[in-house]
């Protein structure tokens, strides 16, 4: 069930908060605007040192031999990445051959989640109403629920034990006749599930036994464990032995099930279950983008002082793989450039929020206002932001910066436009021309002319008294319409036949 909790805050706390959201609101415009001149930049050098770093870049067939003529030069080639050493995790029995060992960590939670619904009261105060509910689920670290608002849930988590996240790399990974430096160590990928390796006299978990079964000598199981790792025919993969024995299997104080480790029973998750997974990363064939020095890579560093290396998973040509480096730069670039205009709406937003603030005494027209300086604060956001974009590029690129600017100032004049407020002019209502016979009205003297107003119609001052039609109930008293020519007195209307 759901935990409601109410808060209140009136019109004077509220006021007090938006004056303080003046000076939030003036640091997030301007850690917005600072976020896109440098986004901006950024973007630009990126490209630049990508284009010169390609133009420079020098295809090798074969990387079977170190080369001195390619001393200092960048290359692009594909090759296996290959390693000899043997490597494993420092706690538990998973190892071997592999570029690299990883344990990611998930502990068994109850999870808060909180829903909130805010409502204007009227007088300037506000309600607003939390919901919070709760779920079981994996997350990747332990969870407080001492803050949890339901009384009923704080305290219920536990962690049986806390393990952390690690990996283990390889240190000497070939490519072909060189060796690969950390970072391109780093960047290989592919991982696959790496099991967990125990020694042969492990049973059955049975779902009586419980976690904390009696482990055995601590020295035995060591001097055990180091045989298996000597002898590969020696080792006992745990998914194999989980197939045979019809379930997972009990080690130390947890239980192994293919590669993953359980402190708890699998079978029947409980609060403050851990579970470890292992992966590992096998030699694999790759292509990279490295300046050559002696028989390993260091990065490429371009006139503007970027620096660049690049792998990538399988054969690439070295156009596929700056294609894909200057895909991931637009990426970058416009997944800032939209945190940045964010961050400039949202100042405004707060600076301007004083106008909504205090016309919530009548929650109707704040509405309006917090409508309108919406509209507002995204028109200037977004004009700003092209502003600053466009003053950005024209250090780098003055054509694109020119085009930014002018969006801008139509954005700008566009606002301008809109604020101002145009003053109809006032006018004297028209006469009805049209009689109570149909749609050509009274004839005049001409016999198809509409009746026409005497030359000076700003002397009639009271032009509400021809909206009576029935007072034309005879139009063909109008046959004379010379005897209205010329009024005895020009300030006054001219009197209507009976």
């Amino acid at each position: 069930m759901a935990y409601q909790t109410v808060t209140t805050r009136s019109y004077g706390q509220r006021v007090g908060d938006s004056f303080k959201g003046i000076g939030t609101g003036f640091l997030m415009f301007i850690a917005g605007t600072c976020l896109l001149w440098w986004n901006e930049g950024r973007t630009v050098k990126t490209d630049d040192m990508l284009n010169e770093a390609q133009a420079n870049t020098e295809i090798v067939e074969s990387v079977a031999k170190v080369n001195p003529d390619l001393e200092g030069k960048l290359i692009h080639a594909t090759a296996k990445a290959e390693t000899t050493d043997s490597i494993s995790d420092p706690d538990y029995p998973v190892g071997g051959v592999a570029i690299n060992i990883r344990r990611a960590v998930e502990y068994y939670q109850w999870v808060e989640h909180e829903k909130t619904e805010t409502r204007d009261k009227l007088g300037g105060g506000e309600e607003t109403i939390h919901t919070y509910t709760y779920e079981k689920k994996w997350v990747s670290s332990p969870v407080n629920s001492g803050s949890f608002h339901d009384p009923a849930y704080q305290g219920r988590n536990t962690v049986k034990k806390e393990v952390e996240d690690n990996t283990v790399y390889a240190e000497n990974v070939n490519f072909g006749a060189y060796k690969f430096p950390g970072f391109f160590i780093r960047s290989i990928s592919g991982s696959k599930p790496a099991m967990v390796q125990v020694p042969g006299n492990t049973a059955t978990v049975h779902d009586s036994m419980v976690a904390d079964t009696a482990a055995v000598d601590s020295a035995a199981n060591q001097m055990a464990l180091d045989e298996a790792e000597d002898a590969s025919d020696g080792r006992i993969i745990a998914q194999q032995e989980s197939e045979q024995l019809g379930g997972p299997i009990q080690y130390k104080d947890y239980l192994v099930d293919g590669n993953m480790v359980y402190y708890g029973d699998p079978t029947a998750t409980q609060i403050g279950d851990v579970r470890i997974t292992f992966t590992r990363v096998d030699p694999a064939v790759v292509s990279i983008l490295g300046r050559v020095q002696g028989d390993t890579f260091s990065e490429y560093v371009a006139k503007n002082g970027k620096k660049f290396s690049r792998l990538e998973m399988g054969t690439k040509s070295a156009d596929e793989m700056y294609q894909s480096a200057h895909d991931e730069n637009d990426m970058i670039k416009w997944a800032l450039r939209l945190l940045g205009i964010l961050l400039v709406v949202g100042g405004l937003k707060g600076i301007f929020g004083i106008l909504t603030t205090l016309l919530k005494v009548v929650p109707f027209l704040a509405s309006i206002m917090n409508f309108g300086v919406g509209i507002i604060c995204w028109v200037l956001g977004l004009a700003w932001s092209l502003i600053v974009i466009g003053i950005a590029w024209l250090f780098y690129r003055p054509l694109t910066g020119i085009i930014l600017l002018v969006v801008a100032g139509a954005l700008i004049g566009w606002l301008v436009m809109r604020g101002k407020n145009k003053k109809p002019e006032l006018q004297p209502a028209p006469v009805d021309a049209q009689g109570p016979q149909g749609p050509q009205g009274p004839q005049g003297p001409q016999g198809g002319q509409p009746f026409q107003a005497p030359e000076q119609p700003q002397q009639y001052q009271q032009p509400q008294q021809y909206q009576q039609p029935q007072q034309y109930q005879q139009p063909q008293q109008y046959q004379q319409p010379q005897q209205y020519q010329q009024p005895q007195n020009p300030g006054q209307n001219p009197e209507i036949p009976e």
